[in-house]
C-alpha cells in the first residue's frame, strides 16, 4: 500500500523578471498593474506591503507604486 503525502514540496517555479532570481510560485507573485513575475523583495517591498496583500491589499510592485508616486 502506497502513502500518498498531501503536502509534498513541488519542484515549479521560475524565475523573477526583474532580478533573475529562481522563485518558487508561493514566495512571489504578479504584479496587477504591469503583469510581470516577481520575487517578494521586487513585489512587495516590505514585509508590510506583503502584510497587506496577504489581508486582501492589492500586489502592486515596487516599480509600479514609483511611478504612481511621480
Amino acid at each position: 500500500m502506497t502513502r500518498v503525502r498531501m503536502f509534498r514540496q513541488t519542484d515549479l517555479g521560475t524565475e523573477c523578471d526583474a532580478c533573475g532570481v529562481r522563485i518558487d510560485l508561493v514566495s512571489g507573485g504578479v504584479c496587477e498593474r504591469c503583469q510581470r513575475i516577481l520575487c517578494a523583495r521586487h513585489l512587495h517591498g516590505s514585509w508590510l506591503r506583503r502584510l497587506r496583500h496577504e489581508l486582501g491589499g492589492a500586489a502592486i510592485c515596487v516599480r509600479c507604486r514609483d511611478k504612481g508616486a511621480s
